[in-house]
């Protein structure tokens, strides 16, 4: 018999152990590459579409109720060729809610004013999100999952409602350390979906961006870096390539 003429290493089978670490290794090797090959996609020279130079800034506000609830407000302003026209106006206040580490549900409201030819159209929506945050050894993963329910009133146009999907996944990978302060790479891409009437939903965005995240004290943080951003039109694809600096500050 087969069996009998080999005989079989017992101890090599008793030292091995299926490892975890590996299979969690193998799965993050394999969502980092799809991540980044997202985002070369994303940065590729775009031909035939309106290409925009914009500059996006805005300031988030955390304020702590207890240690598993946060307040956060965000006021962004957006601009046109590089701070030449305004382009949106948002408010976004919103409440957090930890629910084990690394890990929050989120629900908030959202108020849009955006410049158009046309005048000023604007967005009433509320939002549901689920978050997480999980560290490894040389780098943090970070993502979450929002759900929109939307009210739009263009100049032209009635007050049309609609649900959106938006995801949001990234990395951020410590590189400098100075006076005990960190500056991270970040990076991370996201996709937002309309839900039509059709099954499932249809393209309408999807971000990416690249820059650095530096802690400036115990309560504020800066995260600044190249975005491009691709939205889905009426008229065609609209390209922007934005400048993105985002102020965080615990009260």
């Amino acid at each position: 018999m087969f069996w009998l003429k080999h005989k079989v290493n017992t101890k090599t089978i008793s030292r091995w152990k299926p490892h975890a670490n590996q299979d969690n290794n193998a799965y993050m090797k394999n969502y980092l590459f799809i991540t980044l090959s997202l985002i070369l996609i994303q940065l590729y020279p775009a031909f035939g579409q309106e290409i925009q130079s914009n500059a996006w800034n805005a300031f988030f506000s955390d304020f702590s109720l207890t240690s598993s609830t946060t307040i956060r407000t965000e006021i962004h302003y957006r601009s046109v060729d590089f701070y030449s026209t305004t382009d949106q106006i948002l408010f976004r206040p919103q409440i957090k809610f930890k629910i084990a580490p690394g890990v929050s549900l989120t629900t908030g409201y959202t108020y849009v004013m955006t410049n158009t030819a046309l005048g000023n159209m604007t967005e009433n929506n509320i939002w549901q999100q689920f978050g997480f945050i999980f560290p490894f050894k040389k780098f943090r993963f970070f993502g979450w999952i929002r759900t929109e329910q939307r009210f739009i009133k263009s100049p032209v146009e009635k007050t049309i409602f609609g649900h959106r999907i938006r995801f949001r996944s990234g990395f951020g990978v410590p590189i400098l350390e100075i006076k005990r302060k960190k500056i991270e790479f970040i990076v991370f891409n996201e996709v937002f979906m309309n839900f039509k009437e059709g099954f499932p939903y249809n393209y309408n965005q999807n971000w990416t961006l690249l820059g650095f995240e530096k802690k400036l004290s115990n309560r504020a943080t800066l995260l600044s870096g190249f975005q491009r951003t691709l939205v889905n039109g009426k008229k065609g694809y609209i390209n922007k390539n934005i400048w993105s600096t985002i102020m965080f500050y615990k009260l």
